[in-house]
């Protein structure tokens, strides 16, 4: 599924749920898709639907060598972190705790769609990773 752009600051609750953006759920309402796949990934989380977890994720071992070391250190690293959180009626889903605790995301979130897939960040790390792909992209002229 490809995405609308967007970018929100939310806030996890006490409990761990996050209460999506009106423009998300709204797509997601549209498709009648009711969960999305979260995984753990370079201090993020990472947001899929069924399908497209199964495409963008699984496909990218679908044909390795299950024994390879690089394919089962994907598999152990990020492959191993999913998990199938559903949306609530009113457009909540309760992030796994092992997530949160793998992404690091405390309370002050950012989430944005990054074409397929959706990202979720800590604030201050997302203002981190934001500020240094914007100074790389300065510095290579904007191609």
């Amino acid at each position: 599924m490809q995405y609308e752009e967007f970018r929100a600051q939310l806030t996890l609750d006490p409990k761990g749920r996050l209460t999506l953006p009106v423009s998300l759920r709204a797509e997601l309402g549209k498709r009648d898709i009711d969960r999305l796949v979260g995984i753990a990934e370079g201090g993020r989380l990472l947001l899929f639907t069924p399908d497209d977890y199964r495409k963008i994720i699984k496909g990218r071992v679908e044909d390795s060598d299950p024994f390879s070391p690089k394919t089962e250190t994907y598999l152990r690293a990020v492959v191993s972190t999913n998990t199938t959180m559903p949306v609530d009626a009113q457009g909540r889903m309760l992030v796994a705790p092992h997530l949160r605790e793998l992404a690091a995301l405390d309370r002050e979130i950012v989430m944005h769609s990054s074409i397929h897939w959706v990202e979720v960040w800590d604030k201050e790390r997302y203002d981190a990773q934001f500020a240094h792909a914007v100074q790389q992209w300065a510095g290579r002229g904007g191609e």
